[in-house]
């Protein structure tokens, strides 16, 4: 134990959780026209479910694996990448980090208020 609370790691986890999930949304969206390309996905449940099971370095899980999204209409081509999908999911990934980054601030701000008076 660090001594550093568990929010800490919670809030520190989301923010990772959003940064992986934003490269593989701009995975998606840069091949969007490379034929054969399959839509790819991180599921945020599932990485907080490992997060609270433990299974983690040091509080951090270092590798999330991503799958494959099913149910997508293909193209001829063999993709199916939906362009306005995987932007509309890229708006909503920054807002998620934004406000995980705001309530991280904060509870730093609370923290350093009471260390310093």
């Amino acid at each position: 134990m660090t001594g550093i609370p568990s929010q800490y790691y919670l809030l520190g986890n989301a923010l990772r959780n959003a940064e992986q999930n934003h490269r593989v949304v701009s995975q998606n969206i840069a091949n969007v026209n490379t034929p054969g390309y399959q839509t790819r996905e991180l599921s945020f449940e599932d990485y907080m479910k490992r997060v609270k099971s433990g299974e983690s370095n040091q509080g951090f899980i270092d590798e999330i694996p991503t799958t494959l999204v099913e149910g997508l209409v293909e193209r001829v081509d063999g993709n199916n990448v939906d362009f306005d999908q995987q932007v509309a999911n890229l708006k909503k990934n920054a807002l998620l980090f934004q406000s995980w980054s705001q309530l991280l601030a904060a509870k730093m701000s609370t923290m350093r208020k009471a260390m310093t008076g």
